[in-house]
């Protein structure tokens, strides 16, 4: 049997951490769209395309976009491929101390602030009194479809 020598064996080491690289960047980009996550979210989905925000992706509103976040989905993903969580019945984590700078990232920016001064103020004296914007506003999501659940049969309530 022959051996390889080092440097054989440097080829292939880098060859095979190319394709895990690869492969890992792959996955972590598929997993990062709104289409991914509607795959089980369905009507988190319907709620999104009916509401005031449907240009921006789940992951804006509801992820720091950290590596933690990415580690948690794929451990949510798991647990639902095992059949240990129902997405259908799973409230998604709301993430309200994060989703505030979420917010305020897009609709207080300082370009805003310095274009909008009254509003800006008004909604820090607001914020002042609720923990986050939703203590006013709707999220992304419009309530009246994101509340429907399936029924017995399998169909959706949803018009």
């Amino acid at each position: 049997m022959k051996r390889f020598d080092t440097k054989t064996w440097i080829i292939v080491a880098v060859v095979v951490l190319l394709i895990v690289v690869g492969a890992t960047a792959g996955v972590a980009n598929k997993t990062s769209s709104s289409g991914f996550c509607s795959s089980c979210h369905a009507y988190e989905k319907i709620s999104w395309d009916h509401g005031d925000h449907q240009e921006v992706s789940c992951i804006s509103c509801h992820t720091k976009g950290s590596f933690n976040d990415k580690i948690n989905g794929i451990r949510k993903v798991m647990l639902t491929t095992m059949g240990k969580v129902d997405p259908h019945r799973d409230h998604l984590p709301s993430y309200k101390d994060e989703i505030i700078n979420n917010c305020k990232g897009c609709h207080m920016t300082d370009e805003i602030r310095q274009e909008r001064p009254v509003f800006t103020a008004r909604h820090d004296e607001y914020l002042q009194h609720y923990s986050n914007c939703m203590g006013c506003h709707d999220p992304g999501h419009k309530r009246s479809y994101q509340t429907k659940r399936f029924v017995g049969s399998g169909k959706t309530n949803i018009p």
